[in-house]
C-alpha cells in the first residue's frame, strides 16, 4: 500500500533517478510521458491518453482499487507497480509515482510524476513462480498447481451441470526405454511427448505431470464424449511416431486412458484412478484408447478385492506350486522343470499368476512370496531325492523386485544351505522385460548367481526391447524363446528369421536355447530344426502338481 507523501516528501521523490517524466491533466489523463534516459521498453505513445485512475486499477498485489482511490482523492502516491505491454510485445511493469499539481489560486490541474522500469525483477519473480508450479521437464503444471487448478475447474462444472473429461496419458514401457537408453535420453522422451501433446491440445485444456512418466489432460468443456475420445485418439497417433534422439530413431508408443466427470469420479482423485485404470486396460490390450466402463469398474473393484486378499492368502499359504517339465528335442527326456505359482481363492476361484503377481509386486509382498516359492520348491526337490529320483534343475521365477534387493543373492544362497540343495539343482529365470525393469543392480545379482553356480535363463525373450547384441552383456546361460515366437515361425516368415537369428546369436555365446509354448509336433520338428536344444509346452505336459509330475518325471526318466 502506497502512504500520502507529506509536501516535502512529495517533491523530493521527483527528483529521483527514473526512466520516464509523465504528466497528467485536471481530468486525469496522461498528457505527456517522455523517456529521460533512453529506455525502449515501453512506448511512451501507447500512454497518452490512458486515464491514470484505471492504469493504477491493475496494480500488483491486489489493491489497484486502493491506488486508484488515492488518486482520485488527489493525494501524492509512490510504489504502485503497473503491468503495461512492451514495445517488444512482452510484457513490462513499471513503478510509479506522482504528486498532485496546483495552480497559483490552488485549483487542481492534474498529477506530474516519474515511473521507473521494474521489468527484470518482476520477470525473474514470475520466473520463481512458474518453476515453483511448472514440471521442468515437460513445462506442464506439476501436481501440486495442477490439482489445485483442476479441482477449481471440476467444482465449477458440478455448479454449472457440465460435463468434464480427464485423459491419462501414459508411454509404453517408459522405463524399459530408460533402462535400455538411459534416463539422460529417457527425458529427451518425455520432453518430445510433452511437446507434442501440448502442440495437439487446444491452449483452454489444463495440462499437467502429475508423476512418473504420465500425463494429464483435464477437458473443461467437451462437447461429447466422442470429442474427449476423439482428442485422445490423435494424442495416441502423434504420440506413436518414433522420437529422434541425436540422429537415432527411438520407436514409441502411447496408451491413453479416458473417464468423465462427475459419471466415472465425483472429485479429482476417483476420477484419476479411473483414467488410469483405462489407460492400463488399453496397454494390456496392446495399447490405444481406453474407456472407463462399468466393466472395468467392476474389474478394479476385484483388484482392489484382491490385494486384500493376498496377504491373507499368503498368510495361510493358500498357493500352490505346479511343476512343467523341459523336454529334450533330441532325445526327449526331461532336462528341467519350471516351477509355476498357483492360487486358488475359496470365494474368487482360480486367480491366474498373471492378475495376482503385478498386485504382490506393487505392494512388496512379492519378496517374501518369491522366497516361499524358493524354498517350497527346494522342499520338494529334497523329497524326490529322499524317494531315489534324481530329477534335473527346478527353474524358480524371479521378479524384477526381488532382483532389486541388495540381499537377493544372500536370501536365495541362504534357502538352497537351509533345504540342504546344491546351486546347480537351481536354476533362476527372469523375464526379458522384468531384467530390464530391474536396471541398475540387476546385471550384478545376475553375475553373483552365476559365481555362486546358479544357472539363469532369460525367459520370454522377444516380446521386450532388447537387441540381439544385448545378449553377449548379460550373464545368463538359457535363452527361452517366447511363445508367439514358436507359434509364428511356421506362418510368418519373418517371424522365421527373427527365431533363426536367436539361435544363432546364442550359440555363438554358448548358450543354451528353449522353445516355449511348443504345442504340436509340427512345431517341435520346426523348433528342432532351427537348433533348439529343448522346448517346453502342453505337447508334452501341462503345469501339473508336484505328485503328477512325480509319477509323469519316473515315466519319461531314463
Amino acid at each position: 500500500m502506497s502512504d500520502p507523501l507529506a509536501p516535502g516528501e512529495a517533491r523530493a521523490l521527483l527528483g529521483l533517478s527514473a526512466d520516464w517524466r509523465w504528466r497528467a491533466d485536471s481530468s486525469l489523463r496522461i498528457r505527456s510521458f517522455a523517456a529521460t534516459r533512453g529506455s525502449g521498453v515501453v512506448d511512451p505513445a501507447s500512454w497518452i491518453g490512458e486515464e491514470l485512475p484505471a492504469l493504477l486499477a491493475s496494480s500488483l498485489g491486489g489493491e489497484g482499487d486502493l491506488a486508484a482511490a488515492q488518486v482520485r482523492a488527489r493525494e501524492p502516491f509512490t510504489g504502485w507497480v503497473v503491468r503495461s505491454t512492451g514495445s517488444d510485445g512482452h510484457p513490462a511493469w513499471l513503478r510509479l509515482a506522482g504528486v498532485p499539481v496546483h495552480g497559483a489560486r490552488g485549483q487542481f490541474e492534474g498529477y506530474e510524476g516519474v515511473a521507473s522500469d521494474v521489468s527484470a525483477c518482476f520477470a525473474a519473480l514470475e520466473q520463481a513462480e512458474r518453476m515453483r508450479m511448472d514440471d521442468a521437464l515437460t513445462g506442464f503444471y506439476n501436481r501440486s498447481s495442477f490439482d489445485e487448478r483442476a479441482q477449481s475447474l471440476l467444482q465449477d462444472a458440478y455448479a454449472a451441470g457440465r460435463a468434464c473429461a480427464l485423459l491419462a496419458i501414459g508411454l509404453d514401457r517408459f522405463r524399459l526405454l530408460n533402462g535400455i537408453y538411459g534416463h539422460r535420453i529417457g527425458d529427451r522422451i518425455l520432453a518430445g511427448a510433452a511437446a507434442r501433446v501440448r502442440a495437439a491440445v487446444p491452449s483452454r485444456h489444463l495440462l499437467g505431470r502429475r508423476g512418473g512418466a504420465g500425463i494429464e489432460v483435464l477437458l473443461a468443456d467437451p462437447a461429447s464424449e466422442d470429442e474427449a475420445i476423439a482428442l485422445a485418439r490423435s494424442l495416441v497417433a502423434v504420440l506413436s511416431r518414433p522420437e529422434n534422439v541425436d540422429g537415432t530413431e527411438i520407436a514409441v508408443s502411447a496408451s491413453v486412458g479416458v473417464a468423465l466427470f462427475p459419471r466415472d469420479g465425483a472429485d479429482l482423485e476417483s476420477l484419476a484412478d479411473a483414467a488410469e485404470a483405462a489407460r492400463l486396460h488399453a496397454l494390456a490390450a496392446s495399447g490405444g484408447v481406453g474407456q472407463y466402463t462399468s466393466s472395468l469398474a467392476r474389474r478394479v473393484e476385484l483388484r482392489v478385492r484382491l490385494a486384500q486378499r493376498l496377504r491373507r492368502a499368503f498368510e495361510a499359504r493358500d498357493f500352490r506350486l505346479f511343476y512343467q517339465p523341459l523336454v529334450s528335442l533330441g532325445d526327449g527326456r526331461a532336462v528341467g522343470a519350471e516351477v509355476l505359482l498357483r492360487w486358488r481363492d475359496a470365494e474368487l476361484g482360480e486367480i491366474p499368476p498373471s492378475e495376482f503377481i503385478p498386485i504382490a509386486e506393487e505392494s512388496g509382498l512379492i519378496v517374501e512370496l518369491g522366497d516361499w516359492v524358493l524354498r517350497e520348491a527346494c522342499r520338494q526337490r529334497r523329497i524326490w531325492r529322499e524317494v531315489g529320483l534324481d530329477p534335473p534343475p527346478l527353474a524358480v521365477n524371479i521378479s524384477s523386485v526381488q532382483l532389486r534387493q541388495p540381499d537377493c543373492v544372500p536370501a536365495l544362497l541362504s534357502a538352497l544351505e537351509s533345504s540342504g540343495v546344491s546351486p546347480w539343482e537351481i536354476e533362476v529365470e527372469v523375464t526379458e522385460t522384468g531384467l530390464l525393469d530391474a536396471a541398475g543392480g540387476a546385471h550384478e545379482n545376475l553375475a553373483r548367481l552365476r559365481t555362486a553356480g546358479i544357472g539363469t535363463a532369460l525367459d520370454d525373450f522377444g516380446v521386450g526391447y532388447s537387441s540381439l547384441s544385448h545378449l553377449r552383456d548379460l550373464p545368463i546361460q538359457r535363452l527361452k524363446i517366447d511363445r508367439s515366437f514358436t507359434s509364428g515361425c511356421l506362418d510368418d516368415a519373418r517371424t522365421l528369421t527373427i527365431v533363426r537369428a536367436i539361435v544363432a546369436m546364442a550359440r555363438e555365446l554358448g548358450l543354451l536355447v528353449t522353445a516355449e509354448g511348443v504345442e504340436t509336433e509340427e512345431q517341435a520338428g520346426c523348433m528342432r530344426a532351427l537348433g533348439c536344444d529343448s522346448a517346453q509346452g502342453y505337447l508334452y505336459a501341462r503345469p501339473m502338481p508336484a505328485e503328477d509330475f512325480l509319477r509323469t518325471f519316473a515315466h519319461k526318466s531314463p
